[in-house]
This record gives structure tokens, C-alpha cells and sequence, in this order.
């Protein structure tokens, strides 16, 4: 994104709640940025029917803009929390789908293998990431950071370095250490 179009952005964000259209503006503004983001994020997940890429854009800006009171201050700090807000969407469709699946009072009978469908299987495992990478954060933060910036948002080493205002060399040692980490604690979910 240009230079200008960085400022465009502070700008909206500065005048959100003051100018009738600048959310609009700022939404046709990202968009495509947003929507990059969002498809990373259900990249590799089902999620079924209901948490298409379109709707998870638009339920991310309905959360993140639901009140004027949204205190964002540039580009790159809107860009990390949609993809926060998208991350909690994902993370509690993927809890909703499992509660569906377990029947809530219903009877429960057991399953073959075989049975269990596939957006099951994704729910299990986005359940079994974010819980990895919270267990994570309770060691080091930053690294659980980076972590979700990678698996939730498919932000390069680049953007990431450029993010945290580090080295690229820093944020592939970390992301490193970051995986060994998670490999090993994932391992017990599998």
C-alpha cells in the first residue's frame, strides 16, 4: 500500500464517529486488504456454509465498529485487530459447531472414525491451536504473537518484521522457536 493511501487510512480513522461516511470510506479503502486476510484465515478450515470469507469480513467489521468508540490509530494496527476479531469469530464458530455436533442434552451414541465429519475434525483443530498458542502466551507472549500473525492473518516474515519493528532475522528465529514450541504441544492433541 502506498504511502498515501497509509495516510487516507490514519485519516478515516481519525475522523470515524465525526464524518457520516468515513467508515464507508475506509471500508471500499481496505477491503481487499481485509478481505486477503480473511480468506488466509479460513484457508484450510471448512467452515461450512455459514463462515464464508465474504461474511467473515463483515462480521469482523461489525465487531470491531459496532460502537464509535473504536480507538484505532493507523493501518497497521486495523490490520491486527480485524484479524483479532476475525480469529475470535473463527474460534467461536468452531466452539458452536462442536456444542452442535455433541448434541447438548440430546442422547449421545459413539462414532466410528469414519463418521466424524470433516468440518468436525477443523472445528477440533482450530480449538486445539487456539489452546496451544494461549498456552503459549502464558510462557512468552510475543512469541504467541507472532504465532497468531502467521496462522491467523498469513502476514510474511516481512510485514511481521516491519509490525513489530524488528529484523526479519529476529522474527524468523522467533517464529522458529515459535514452532518447535507448538509441534511439540500439538502433539498430544493429535
Amino acid at each position: 500500500m502506498e504511502s498515501n493511501e497509509q495516510h487516507q487510512v490514519t485519516q478515516l480513522l481519525a475522523h470515524l464517529g465525526k464524518t457520516p461516511d468515513a467508515l464507508d470510506r475506509l471500508a471500499r479503502l481496505v477491503y481487499d486488504d481485509i478481505h486477503r486476510l480473511a480468506r488466509h484465515q479460513r484457508q484450510g478450515f471448512k467452515g461450512g456454509e455459514t463462515l464464508r470469507t465474504t461474511a467473515l469480513v463483515h462480521e469482523a467489521f461489525l465487531k470491531v465498529f459496532r460502537t464509535d468508540d473504536a480507538t484505532i490509530h493507523d493501518r497497521s494496527h486495523l490490520m491486527r485487530v480485524m484479524a483479532l476479531a476475525m480469529r475470535q469469530i473463527i474460534v467461536d464458530h468452531a466452539r458452536r459447531q462442536l456444542a452442535e455436533k455433541r448434541g447438548g442434552d440430546a442422547v449421545h451414541v459413539a462414532l466410528d472414525e469414519q463418521q466424524v465429519s470433516d468440518s468436525q475434525v477443523d472445528a477440533e483443530r482450530i480449538l486445539d491451536i487456539e489452546q496451544a498458542i494461549k498456552r503459549l502466551g502464558e510462557t512468552d507472549s510475543t512469541l504467541a504473537d507472532l504465532v497468531a500473525a502467521r496462522f491467523y492473518t498469513g502476514l510474511s516474515t516481512d510485514e511481521i518484521a516491519d509490525m513489530q519493528g524488528v529484523s526479519r532475522r529476529t522474527i524468523q528465529r522467533q517464529l522458529k522457536r515459535a514452532n518447535v514450541w507448538l509441534r511439540f504441544e500439538l502433539q498430544g492433541a493429535v
